[in-house]
């Protein structure tokens, strides 16, 4: 199932808004090419390294928004994106370990993928609609 950008996703704030929608769309190609008979791995490199640099570049911006606002709970949240974060390297170390093996299974890359895009979705679910809506009501609350 494709997963759309709805209201209900939205922070109230644009930039924000649409790097989330980049992430709706990165999650939904990883979908398809783990659906595709034929596994390209150099799709899977080009979408690892966007991930790699989108989580970095969007938790750092979310984060300076949520000081800027004087969001109360930036520092749970900073722990939330940090633990991504680990979650992310450690995914990095086992997909590169996999690939400069000379004999790597495609099936082995496709349950990494596979792992990653269900962590991609929960995360979606659970941050998103859940951690970033705590701090985009409070802003819309208390800003001035």
């Amino acid at each position: 199932m494709e997963l759309k950008w709805n209201p209900s996703l939205s922070v109230g704030e644009k930039i924000i808004d649409n790097q989330h929608k980049k992430l709706l769309n990165q999650i939904n190609k990883l979908k398809l090419a783990l659906e595709s008979p034929k596994l390209d791995i150099g799709y899977i490199r080009e979408a690892n390294h966007f991930l790699y640099n989108y989580f970095r570049e969007h938790f750092t911006y979310e984060e300076e928004y949520m000081l800027k606002n004087n969001f109360p709970g930036l520092e749970k949240h900073k722990k939330t994106h940090q633990s991504f974060i680990d979650f992310y390297d450690t995914f990095q170390l086992e997909f590169r370990k996999k690939l400069d093996d000379k004999f790597f299974s495609t099936i082995e890359i496709k349950d990494l993928i596979k792992k990653i895009k269900v962590y991609l979705n929960d995360w979606l679910i659970n941050h998103i609609k859940g951690n970033d809506q705590i701090y985009a009501k409070y802003i819309q609350t208390h800003s001035i």
